[in-house]
């Protein structure tokens, strides 16, 4: 990878880890959230394939990052002067586009304009197609029928922008604050889980390690070796992939498999689904990532099925998880649980950081080396976000009641988005699990608990457009915020201008992408765009064909509080305690109760999918630690680092071949 020369040590520009910066960096960066985003619309809705702005890290914004670095690189050399950018500058720079990439496509952008017009067009008659005409307005979700239907096929036509504009301004509205809150929320436990308590944070691992001011472990000579064989790897087994796809006649090995037709018998098909998947950056990850969560992750999913299956056998359920009604033996309702009592515990543990600075006239004890007027500085930065943290969710509750949710269910619907929000975003600054799941959607949580009777018709229609887009988690933004995090404070940036920064750029992502997502829909149709991308198909089709089906089993037959979810509730704040203790008991304890939270999440299958990956990775890492010393972890250190390079220029190689000879139909994730 090419690199920028470092700084000058007297030459009187910003040094690294400064918190100055120069204005060339903050063009830079909102600059280049413009291409990024239109890059993220042309790949993820016309080309298809692999999705750039897929899980972390988001390829788009890595594979205009590397080319920001050979372009800095070779300028340099032409004009025999320093680059352009410092190193902590150009860690700034990718953190910007980190963020700006997560919103401009699945993780936000796609989801929710298609929210706006999905229950539309799939509500076909009945009881559904009577609520959305008499209890959504058309300044919440587009009705017009000419307008939803060329959104899905298509026909060349035009935006019919006299439909859009009033629905775009009205979750505007929403946005802000739900962006405010999200940014300072990750802001407010930065501090705690960088400094204090020295997170790993495998997902940035790489970046830092190429920018950081360390030399890479080991030896150069050979650290470099070993990122290269790392690098090979899934350039060789990907490129035999590719030619295949391209010429069946050429030989390769089968990255995905799926064998759940081995069980077809039941009870055993509640073991399925059975994926044998391999992901060379996810196992890159996984070797990055302490081995205890590694551990848990595997061994709690292959739990989960063992219960699956006891519970099939026992005539208890049909032996699988999800759907649409809480059932034996509640593996969405232990994980969410699980996440409760999480979320308690990093709230638990920040006390002493978050009493400063909610209450600093009381001289609370802090946390951290930072005295005088450097402490007082970081304190007052730290009030200002929970300022906005507390503005941000009054936002997000005066607009959820303006839009026709009662307050307390908007209270419990939010409240536990963001307890999942910080919970999955531990799971990928610690676990460096990039495929995070949120347990169950949150209405489903509550409606179980309460049941639909203590919801208005209206409501029930309207919660229809108010969560499709929070509903698929994989791209969630917090999460990624707290990876951004981690690289701003690798580079001394403030964290106040960095969020403003960030928000700024997420702003100018979600501007620039809404109308060219919109041309793209109503020039090619969502449907026959779909069949190209796994993120679209979910937000186009799966999410509200879902959404539609729970509004009309809530309206024709109503659900009932369920005893057993709040069985399953209290048995994962349960477990999840009992895990914690145990890790503080005795040290060396094998169970981390991250690992219990996420196998219980609402997608089993797509968990189930990083199985052998994981287990690979954990295996690896453990032998290595065992028989191969410090010095043996930190040689295969830089293959796991080479791996997740190689699966990364992968990806861009996939984009350039999809462009020129037409989509392959094959994807490195």
């Amino acid at each position: 990878m090419p690199l920028p020369e470092t700084e000058p040590e007297n030459s009187g520009a910003a040094p690294r880890n400064s918190s100055s910066i120069r204005l060339r960096v903050l063009f830079i960066a909102l600059a280049g959230v413009i291409p990024l985003t239109l890059f993220v619309q042309w790949s993820d809705l016309t080309v298809g394939g692999t999705m750039v702005a897929g899980p972390f890290p988001p390829l788009a914004a890595c594979l205009q990052w590397g080319l920001l670095l050979g372009v800095i690189k070779c300028t340099a050399r032409l004009s025999k002067r320093e680059g352009l950018l410092y190193r902590s500058e150009l860690l700034v720079v990718l953190a910007v586009w980190l963020a700006a990439n997560m919103v401009a496509g699945r993780g936000m952008l796609h989801p929710l304009l298609t929210s706006l017009v999905g229950s539309s067009y799939y509500a076909r008659g009945g009881a559904v197609t009577t609520a959305l005409a008499q209890n959504v307005p058309d300044w919440l979700a587009v009705k017009d029928k000419v307008a939803v239907s060329h959104f899905y096929e298509g026909y060349g036509a035009q935006v019919p922008w006299q439909h859009w504009r009033r629905p775009l301004l009205t979750w505007s509205l929403f946005l802000v604050p739900f962006l405010v809150a999200n940014i300072c929320l990750c802001a407010l436990f930065e501090r705690v889980w960088v400094r204090h308590e020295r997170l790993t944070f495998p997902l940035v691992a790489l970046p830092l390690e190429a920018l950081g001011p360390s030399p890479v472990h080991g030896d150069k000579t050979a650290s470099r070796r070993m990122i290269g064989l790392g690098l090979s790897l899934p350039l060789l087994l990907h490129g035999f992939g590719v030619a295949h796809a391209y010429l069946p006649n050429v030989p390769c090995i089968p990255f995905f498999n799926d064998v759940s037709a081995l069980v077809s018998v039941p009870p055993w098909t509640s073991l399925r689904p059975l994926y044998f998947n391999l992901y060379p950056l996810l196992i890159g990850l996984t070797f990055l990532a302490p081995a205890d969560i590694t551990f848990s992750v595997w061994f709690f999913l292959i739990l989960t099925k063992i219960e699956l299956l006891a519970t099939a056998m026992a005539g208890w359920n049909d032996g699988e998880a999800g759907g649409s009604r809480a059932m034996p033996p509640y593996l969405e309702e232990q994980s969410a649980g699980a996440f409760l009592a999480l979320a308690a515990l990093l709230v638990w543990n920040a006390r002493g950081h978050l009493h400063r600075i909610a209450f600093p006239e009381r001289g609370a004890r802090g946390q951290g080396a930072l005295t005088g007027g450097a402490r007082q500085s970081d304190d007052r930065t730290g009030r200002g976000f929970l300022v906005g943290f507390l503005l941000g969710i009054g936002g997000i509750l005066a607009w959820c009641v303006a839009t026709g949710l009662p307050l307390w269910f908007s209270a419990a619907f939010f409240g536990f988005y963001f307890v999942v929000a910080l919970v999955l975003s531990r799971l990928m600054s610690e676990g460096g699990v990039t495929w995070i799941l949120a347990p169950m959607l949150p209405d489903k949580l509550i409606l179980s608990l309460t049941g639909t009777g203590s919801l208005a018709p209206v409501a029930l229609t309207r919660l229809t457009f108010q969560v499709q887009h929070l509903r698929d988690t994989r791209q969630m933004l917090a999460p990624a915020l707290f990876q951004t995090g981690k690289i701003r404070d690798a580079t001394g940036f403030p964290p106040g201008h960095f969020a403003a920064l960030t928000l700024a750029a997420i702003a100018l992502a979600l501007a620039v992408g809404t109308p060219a997502a919109l041309r793209q829909f109503y020039q090619h149709g969502a449907l026959s765009l779909a069949p190209n991308s796994d993120g679209l198909t979910m937000s186009a089709n799966v999410i509200p064909t879902t959404a539609v089906g729970q509004l009309s089993s809530r309206l024709i037959a109503p659900l009932k509080p369920t005893v057993g979810s709040a069985g399953g509730l209290l048995v994962g704040i349960g477990v999840t305690l009992g895990l914690a203790l145990m890790r503080f008991r005795f040290p060396g304890w094998p169970l981390h109760p991250l690992g219990y939270a996420l196998t219980g999440t609402l997608q089993v299958g797509y968990a189930n999918k990083m199985l052998l990956s994981v287990f690979l990775g954990w295996a690896l890492k453990s032998l290595t630690l065992r028989f191969g010393g410090s010095r043996g972890f930190g040689l295969l250190r830089n293959v796991a680092l080479g791996l997740i390079l190689g699966d990364l220029l992968m990806g861009g190689l996939l984009k350039l071949l999809d462009a020129l000879l037409g989509p392959s139909g094959y994807a490195i994730f």
